[in-house]
């Protein structure tokens, strides 16, 4: 065969060639085209375990229809304020049973405590936890009373005892009554339920506390008594009340 018949059929099959690649590109790319996508919300990076999940946190991305998961968030308002229940990888999808949502206990208490607070425990009984009506979701004001001494105005004399009483917090959440955190049942269930949630008037009592009170609040229930006020849930009021001293209502 000539050199001449050898080029034309080099170019031929180059022809061939080229075009049947053109066919295999537009065909990928008309595939490409018809994919139906679905934006879902992926972590931009890992997000350890019980943690806050932030905007910076997760980014939406487009995938294949086929590929979304059936649990797969894709309303960022459902993720960004809620927990992680589990860790997730980046670029992971985030799924809805890996996040706790912002309302809920989750497994564990923890998950209930707003941030900024600490969840601490009370003792009260049927006086000072308002006769175990409280449940968990009330909001009551703490009261604690202390005994102390003040000087006497005679120099011969020794001090006089002097049982004040200061409103401390105002406005805490109830977390836990004894036992149980979750929210009140409906009026619906059985006896048992409705005994078991009053309990508190003789049991222990959880609040969320600020950080920076809580030290106080243990202090003052150490060295004295810790009396509970019930609120209305409507009312959100704060009062400035000086703390009371029992001597003034002996004279």
């Amino acid at each position: 065969m000539s050199n001449k018949k050898v080029l034309m059929l080099a170019l031929i099959c180059g022809l061939l060639t080229a075009v049947a690649l053109n066919f295999y590109l537009r065909s990928i790319e008309q595939a490409a085209t018809n994919t139906k996508l679905q934006k879902v919300i992926v972590a931009a990076a890992r997000i350890p375990e019980r943690a806050l999940v932030t905007a910076d946190m997760v980014v939406f991305k487009d995938v294949p229809v086929e590929y979304v998961h059936t649990g797969a968030v894709t309303d960022a308002g459902q993720v960004i304020g809620n927990t992680t229940r589990a860790e997730i990888e980046a670029g992971e999808q985030i799924l809805y049973t890996k996040l706790v949502p912002e309302k809920d206990t989750g497994s564990t208490m923890a998950y209930s405590i707003p941030l900024g607070m600490r969840a601490i425990s009370i003792a009260v009984n049927e006086q000072s936890g308002v006769a175990g009506l409280i449940t968990p979701g009330d909001r009551v004001d703490v009261m604690g009373t202390v005994d102390g001494e003040i000087p006497n105005i005679d120099p011969n004399a020794g001090p006089k005892k002097s049982t004040k009483t200061h409103l401390i917090l105002q406005n805490v959440l109830v977390l836990a009554v004894g036992r149980n955190y979750s929210e009140p049942k409906p009026a619906a269930d059985n006896a048992k339920d409705k005994k078991e949630q009053n309990q508190g008037g003789t049991g222990t009592v959880t609040l969320a506390v600020p950080a920076d009170e809580m030290q106080f609040l243990v202090a003052v229930g150490d060295k004295g008594k810790l009396t509970l006020a019930l609120r209305a849930p409507a009312d959100k009021s704060q009062e400035d009340r000086l703390p009371v001293d029992s001597l003034e209502y002996l004279k």
